[in-house]
C-alpha cells in the first residue's frame, strides 16, 4: 500500500460492516416480535434478559474488535504464526467463558429474576436467560472468526453469515415459540433456543468459509501455542470491552435517572434511542474500517499514510452522517408520530429530542473514526479513561443538572448527551492530532 487509500476502498470495507450492524440490530428485535403475544410479563422478562446480555456483549466487544486489530497488524507484518496465535487465543478465552457460563447460568438467571420480584416475569424469564447465557460462548467464537476476516480486509464474508443467522433466527423462533412446522411449542424460552441454534449454524458456516478460503485457511492451525499472545490479546480485549461496556452502563444509569419523570419521559427516551441506534450504524462501520487500516499502515512502516487515510475515512463518515442527520432533522415530526401515533405529547417531545440527536451524530461520526484509529495505534487505555471521564464526570452530572435539578426533563438529559458527544470528539481530536502528533506528519 504505497498510495493513499481511495474513497472507493474505504466504502468497500465500510458498507458491508454497516449492513452487518443493521442486521444485528434487527436480530435483537426478533425475540420481542415473536414473544409479544404472550403478554406484558413475557415482554418484561425478555427485556430484562436482553438488557443484561447487551451489557455483557458490550463488555465482550473486545473479542471482535481486538481480534480485528491484532490480525490486521500480524498479517501486515507477514507473521502467520502470530495470526494463528491470535485466533487460538480468542477461541480459548471464549471457551473458558463458556465453561463458566455452563455452570453459572442457572444461578445467574435465578438471581436476576429473584431480584426482579415478579413470579410471572420469573416464570417466563429464568429459562430464557439461562439458554441465552449458554449461547454467549457460541457468539464469542463467531466474534473471533469475524475478526479474522475483517483483520484480513474481508468484510463481506462475515456479512453473509450474519444474514444467514438472522434468517435462521426468524425461522427457528417461529418453529420453537409457536410450535410451527411440527416443532415442539416451547413458548418464551423457545426464542432463546432459536437464537442459540441459529448462531451455532452461523458459526459452522463461518468455520466452513474460513477453511475453504485461501485467504484464511493458511492461518487455521492448532499447532501454534497461544500462551505468549494471550497477554496482548487480553489487554486489548479488556480495554475495548471496558470502553463499550461502561458507555452502555452510563446510558442505563441515565434511564434510572429519568424514570421518576414518568412513563412519557421513558417513552421519549426509548424512541430516541432506537432511532439513534439505527442512524449511528454508519459511524460504527467507519470505526471498524479505521481499526483495520491504521494498524496495517503502522506495521508496514507507512506512518506517513496514517493521517491522510484517517482524514479520508473521517470525511466519508461525516458526509454520510451529515446526510442521514439532515434527513432525520427534517422528518423528525413524522418519525415521532410514526412511533407514537396515540400520544401527541410524547411525539412532540420526541421530535425536539431527535433534532438534538442530529447534532450529536455529527460529532460522533468523527469520534468513532478517531476511536478506531487510536485503537489501531494501540492507544486503548486512553480511550477507556477518556470514556469514563466524559461519561461519568460530564454526561451523568449534566444530565441530572438539566433533567432533574433544573427541570428540563428528558430534553435536558439529551442536551447533556450532546455535550457528552462534543466532549468525546474534542478529546479524541486532541489525542490523535496533537498529543500523538499525526497532525504534524506528512
Amino acid at each position: 500500500m504505497q498510495q493513499i487509500i481511495s474513497y472507493q476502498e474505504v466504502a468497500r470495507l465500510a458498507f458491508p460492516l454497516i449492513i452487518s450492524q443493521a442486521v444485528i440490530l434487527l436480530s435483537g428485535m426478533i425475540d420481542l416480535a415473536f414473544i409479544g403475544p404472550y403478554g406484558t410479563a413475557a415482554i418484561a422478562a425478555v427485556s430484562i434478559a436482553n438488557a443484561l446480555c447487551a451489557t455483557l456483549f458490550n463488555f465482550c466487544e473486545g473479542f471482535r474488535l481486538g481480534t480485528t486489530v491484532l490480525i490486521a497488524k500480524a498479517s501486515a507484518a507477514g507473521d502467520k504464526s502470530k495470526v494463528t496465535a491470535v485466533i487460538n487465543s480468542g477461541l480459548l478465552l471464549a471457551a473458558l467463558i463458556g465453561l463458566v457460563l455452563l455452570v453459572g447460568a442457572p444461578v445467574i438467571s435465578n438471581a436476576v429474576y429473584g431480584f426482579a420480584g415478579d413470579r410471572l416475569v420469573a416464570a417466563h424469564g429464568v429459562d430464557y436467560l439461562k439458554v441465552w447465557l449458554w449461547t454467549i460462548p457460541v457468539i464469542l467464537w463467531n466474534y473471533v472468526l469475524v475478526g479474522l476476516f475483517r483483520g484480513l480486509r474481508d468484510t463481506r464474508t462475515p456479512l453473509y453469515s450474519t444474514l444467514v443467522i438472522c434468517l435462521l433466527n426468524i425461522f427457528f423462533a417461529y418453529a420453537f415459540v409457536y410450535g410451527g412446522l411440527g416443532f415442539p411449542r416451547l413458548g418464551v424460552k423457545g426464542a432463546a433456543w432459536a437464537t442459540m441454534l441459529a448462531n451455532f449454524i452461523g458459526l459452522l458456516l463461518l468455520i466452513g468459509m474460513a477453511t475453504a478460503k485461501p485467504l484464511t485457511k493458511q492461518y487455521l492451525s492448532v499447532k501454534h501455542l497461544c500462551w505468549r499472545q494471550l497477554t496482548e490479546y487480553i489487554s486489548l480485549a479488556v480495554d475495548v470491552g471496558l470502553n463499550t461496556g461502561f458507555t452502555l452502563l452510563a446510558l442505563l444509569i441515565f434511564v434510572g435517572m429519568i424514570k421518576p419523570l414518568g412513563a412519557a419521559a421513558l417513552a421519549v427516551h426509548q424512541i430516541t434511542l432506537q432511532v439513534f441506534n439505527f442512524a449511528y450504524l454508519p459511524a460504527v462501520g467507519f470505526l471498524i474500517t479505521a481499526s483495520i487500516l491504521v494498524p496495517r499502515l503502522l506495521e508496514q512502516k507507512q506512518e506517513y499514510l496514517v493521517m491522510p487515510t484517517v482524514s479520508r475515512i473521517g470525511k466519508l463518515s461525516f458526509g454520510v452522517i451529515f446526510v442521514i442527520s439532515g434527513l432525520l432533522y427534517i422528518s423528525a415530526p413524522a418519525v415521532s408520530n410514526l412511533f407514537s401515533p396515540a400520544d401527541k405529547t410524547v411525539a412532540q417531545q420526541t421530535a425536539q429530542v431527535l433534532k438534538l440527536i442530529c447534532f450529536a451524530q455529527l460529532f460522533s461520526s468523527l469520534y468513532m473514526v478517531l476511536r478506531g484509529a487510536l485503537t489501531g495505534c494501540n492507544d486503548t487505555r486512553f480511550i477507556v479513561w477518556e470514556g469514563l471521564g466524559s461519561g461519568y464526570l460530564v454526561f451523568l452530572p449534566l444530565a441530572y443538572l438539566f433533567a432533574i435539578y433544573l427541570g428540563y426533563g428528558v430534553y435536558g438529559g439529551y442536551v447533556a448527551f450532546l455535550l457528552w458527544c462534543i466532549t468525546d470528539c474534542c478529546l479524541l481530536v486532541w489525542r490523535f492530532y496533537y498529543h500523538r502528533g499525526w497532525g504534524q506528519r506528512n
